[in-house]
């Protein structure tokens, strides 16, 4: 069993990571045999659907159950929308993401859609997210708990267009203006 990755500040490299559990090896091994140990986990799920089907089922519904435990939030001030949040702010929602209970598999992810060099089409410059403003009351969107930011899933969002949402989701960062809907 690795240690956490949460617990070390910055990128890992990917060569310390365990395939298996996604942790930091303990006492890594030389790089060709994690180098093996990968490449003998892809070989077992391209070679068994059912498998690679399972452990994205699984994923799923870690996701979803992630989203479900999340406090439903209202955004009240959209003008005050933080699109080109710095590393700091970003440590910082990303540090409540994982202790909120996160999946590690999309905190990465989920911390790059927050900027909006990833954002999609319809909210990718100030002038189209002005444009597309009133279709913003539209989304579900959850508070990261303790902060001016909104998590907004594409598992809830299906009704949104494609032009409005990411996989696996958007983070948006408030100067002001998050409620939590009791």
């Amino acid at each position: 069993m690795g240690y956490d990755v949460t617990r070390f500040q910055g990128e890992v490299d990917e060569d310390l990571l365990c395939p298996i559990c996604s942790g930091v090896l303990e006492e890594p091994v030389q790089k060709r045999d994690i180098q093996l140990l990968k490449a003998y986990m892809r070989a077992i799920r391209s070679a068994n659907p059912n498998l690679q089907n399972l452990e994205e089922s699984i994923e799923y519904n870690e996701i979803l159950e992630w989203v479900n435990s999340m406090q439903p939030a209202r955004v009240t001030r959209w003008g005050g929308m933080i699109s080109t949040p710095d590393a700091v702010l970003q440590a910082v929602i990303k540090r409540s993401l994982i202790d909120s209970g996160c999946p590690l598999s999309i905190v990465n992810d989920l911390i790059e859609n927050a900027h909006e060099r990833n954002w999609p089409q319809g909210l990718a410059t100030l002038e189209t997210r002005q444009m597309n403003r009133r279709y913003y009351e539209n989304y579900v969107a959850k508070r990261i708990p303790g902060k001016q930011a909104v998590v907004v899933m594409a598992c809830e969002n299906q009704h949104m267009g494609e032009d409005m949402i990411l996989e696996p989701g958007l983070v948006m960062i408030f100067a002001h203006g998050v409620e939590e809907i009791l």
